[in-house]
C-alpha cells in the first residue's frame, strides 16, 4: 500500500512539471512578421525622362487578375522618392526622371499592415533633354535655283544613334510670308519664292526615337535645330538633265535669268527625267504630249545584208514610254504641283508612269488627261523587214499595195508573198517605247488570203496565223534594258468560208498588259517545217486597217 501511494505522488509531480512547461517553445515565434509575396521578375526600358519596369513574368496583366497572397499594393522607392500604388501592379511608369543619372529603384508589395515583401532592385539611366542637346541630325542634300531648293537625305535620316520617324519646318519667304510644312516617311521637301543670292533659314523640328545601345528607347521626341540654304545668284548656271529637250524648247542660256521668260515646256513622252523644270521660276503649263514639236526617235536594224529603220516622224497615240520615269526623276513635278506653282499640265494616261502623281490634280483641271481617238493605225514607219531575224521570215511586200481586192474603208494596205517558209510580217517601235497595253488593248486588222486550193498538203498550215507580241527579237539584245518578254499567243485558223476575202481579225493584248512589249510579229503558218518551201501557187496575202483599239 505504502509503494502504491509512492507511485502515485511521483506521478503527480511529473504531470504537473510537465504542464508548467508545455508553452514555452511556442513563445520563441510569438511576434514574428510573415511576409507578403515578393514580384517573381524585374524588367526595364528607358523612355525620354521615364522609366517602364516590368514585374511579373505573366506581363502585363490587370491588377484583377493578379493573385499574391495577402500582398495589396505597390511600392517603388529610388532617391528619396516612394511612390505607392493603391493596387498590385504587373509593371509601373516612373516619370519626372530629368537627371540623366542612375537611379536604383526598389520595387515591392505590402499588405493590409504594411508589411513588405522582399524588394525587387534595379538601376536605369533614362534619356533625358540633356542627352537629346547631344544629338544632330546628318546634313542634307540640297538642290537650289536662285528662287527655290530642294531638301532631302538620299541616305535617309535614320542612323545607328536615331530612328526617324518625321519632321516639320517653317521659313519665311521674300514677300515677308511664313511658310510650314510636314513630312513623314518621305523627309524630302521643297521651298519657294526665295530671295536669289541670300540665305534662307530654316526652323526644323525632326521627330525621332533616340537609341541608347543601338535599342530605340521608348518615346518620340522632338529634336529642334536650324538649317541654313544658301541660294544661289541667278546668273548661276544650272546642270540641263535634258539640255536636248530645253533647247528644242527654245532655251539657250541655262541660267535662271535666262530661263525666266518661260511659262510652258514642252516635254516628249520619252522623256527620261523632268528634273530641269526645277530651274524655270516662272513656269506655269507643263505639257507632257510631245505637242508637234517633237519627231520620234529612229532605230537602225542591220544584219542579214538588210539594213531596216523603224520610228521617226509623229508620235502615235498607242505608244507609251518604255517603262516609267523613275521616282527621283518625278520629284520635280510632284514639288512644284504641291506648291501651286505649276497650273496646267497636260498627259496621255498611262504614257509615263505619272498617274499615281498626277490623279489628285485631275478634278481640280491642274491636269488635263489627253486621250487618243478609239483606235489608231500603225502606220509604215514601223515596219521591220524580218529578215533581220532570220533568212526564213523573209517576205516580199508592196507598200502601198495597188490593185488590190475591191473592199471597203481599205488604209494602208500590204501586198505580202511569202518567200520562205517562216514568213513573218514585223511591227517594231524604237526603243525608248513600247505598246500602251493599258490605253489600247486589242490588235485589229483586215486579212484577204488565197483561195482554198492553195492549202493543200504541206502547205494546210498556212491558212493559219501566229501571233507574237514580245519585248525585241532575240538577235538584237542591245535594244532593250529589259531583256526579252515573250508573249506566244495560240494560232488564228482562217476558216474555209472566210478564205480569198477581206476578213477582219481582233486580237486582246490584255495578258501582255503588264510587260515590256514593243515588238509584234504576225507569223503565216505558224512555222511548219516546209522543206523545200515551193508552194503549188504563190502564198499572196493582203493586209489592211493594222490598228490598235481601245474596244
Amino acid at each position: 500500500m505504502r509503494n502504491i501511494l509512492m507511485f502515485i505522488v511521483i506521478a503527480s509531480t511529473a504531470l504537473l512539471w510537465s504542464c508548467d512547461g508545455m508553452y514555452d517553445k511556442q513563445k520563441d515565434f510569438e511576434g514574428e512578421i510573415v511576409y507578403p509575396a515578393k514580384f517573381d521578375t524585374i524588367v526595364g526600358r528607358i523612355g525620354y525622362e521615364r522609366v517602364e519596369i516590368d514585374l511579373l513574368k505573366a506581363g502585363r496583366i490587370p491588377a484583377s487578375q493578379i493573385k499574391m497572397g495577402k500582398a495589396k499594393k505597390t511600392v517603388v522607392e529610388y532617391d528619396n522618392e516612394e511612390v505607392v500604388i493603391d493596387s498590385l501592379a504587373s509593371w509601373v511608369n516612373i516619370t519626372g526622371l530629368d537627371q540623366s543619372k542612375l537611379y536604383r529603384f526598389k520595387v515591392y508589395t505590402i499588405d493590409e499592415f504594411g508589411n513588405k515583401s522582399v524588394p525587387q532592385e534595379i538601376a536605369l539611366i533614362p534619356f533625358t533633354r540633356s542627352d537629346l542637346a547631344s544629338f544632330a541630325v546628318s546634313p542634307p542634300r540640297v538642290m537650289a535655283s536662285p528662287s527655290a531648293a530642294v531638301i532631302d537625305w538620299p541616305n535617309g535620316i535614320t542612323s545607328v544613334l536615331m530612328n526617324y520617324v518625321g519632321l516639320s519646318f517653317e521659313y519665311t519667304d521674300k514677300d515677308g510670308v511664313k511658310r510650314s510644312g510636314q513630312r513623314g516617311a518621305d523627309s524630302r521637301f521643297f521651298i519657294g519664292n526665295v530671295t536669289a543670292g541670300q540665305p534662307v533659314e530654316l526652323n526644323m523640328t525632326y521627330r525621332i526615337v533616340p537609341k541608347i545601345n543601338r535599342v530605340p528607347i521608348l518615346d518620340t521626341v522632338n529634336l529642334v535645330a536650324k538649317l541654313n540654304v544658301n541660294m544661289p545668284t541667278s546668273s548661276s548656271v544650272f546642270p540641263a538633265s535634258e539640255r536636248n529637250i530645253l533647247l528644242a524648247n527654245g532655251v539657250t542660256t541655262f541660267t535662271a535669268d535666262g530661263v525666266s521668260g518661260f511659262e510652258k515646256l514642252v516635254y516628249p513622252i520619252h522623256a527620261t527625267s523632268l528634273q530641269d523644270i526645277f530651274y524655270f521660276p516662272n513656269l506655269k503649263t507643263l505639257d507632257l504630249t510631245g505637242g508637234d514639236m517633237f519627231n520620234l526617235p529612229e532605230l537602225v536594224y542591220d544584219r542579214n545584208n538588210v539594213r531596216d529603220v523603224v520610228g521617226g516622224g509623229a508620235y502615235s497615240p498607242f505608244m507609251r514610254r518604255a517603262g516609267d520615269i523613275s521616282a527621283g526623276n518625278q520629284q520635280a513635278l510632284k514639288d512644284l504641283l504641291e506648291s501651286g506653282i505649276i497650273r496646267k499640265v497636260y498627259y496621255r494616261p498611262n504614257s509615263m508612269g505619272l498617274d499615281n502623281l498626277l490623279a489628285p490634280y485631275v478634278a481640280s483641271g491642274v491636269v488635263e488627261l489627253v486621250h487618243g481617238p478609239e483606235s489608231v493605225l500603225i502606220d509604215n514607219q514601223f515596219h521591220l523587214d524580218g529578215v533581220v531575224q532570220d533568212n526564213n521570215w523573209r517576205l516580199e511586200y508592196t507598200f502601198p499595195a495597188v490593185g488590190y481586192p475591191a473592199g471597203e474603208n481599205l488604209e494602208n494596205v500590204y501586198k505580202v508573198e511569202l518567200k520562205a517558209r517562216n514568213g513573218s510580217f514585223v511591227f517594231a517601235l524604237p526603243k525608248e517605247y513600247q505598246f500602251n497595253l493599258k490605253e489600247y488593248r486589242y490588235l485589229k486588222f483586215k486579212i484577204y488570203t488565197p483561195a482554198k486550193n492553195a492549202f493543200e498538203g504541206a502547205y494546210a498550215p498556212y491558212q493559219r496565223l501566229w501571233p507574237r507580241v514580245m519585248n525585241r527579237m532575240w538577235s538584237f539584245a542591245d535594244n532593250s534594258a529589259f531583256g526579252q518578254e515573250l508573249w506566244n499567243m495560240d494560232h488564228i485558223w482562217i476558216a474555209d468560208a472566210d478564205l480569198n476575202k477581206w476578213t477582219d481579225i481582233t486580237i486582246d493584248l490584255n495578258a501582255a498588259v503588264n510587260r515590256h512589249n514593243r515588238v509584234i510579229v504576225l507569223n503565216i503558218g505558224g512555222e511548219p517545217s516546209v522543206n523545200p518551201f515551193t508552194p503549188p501557187v504563190p502564198l499572196i496575202y493582203y493586209f489592211a486597217n493594222i490598228r490598235f483599239s481601245k474596244n
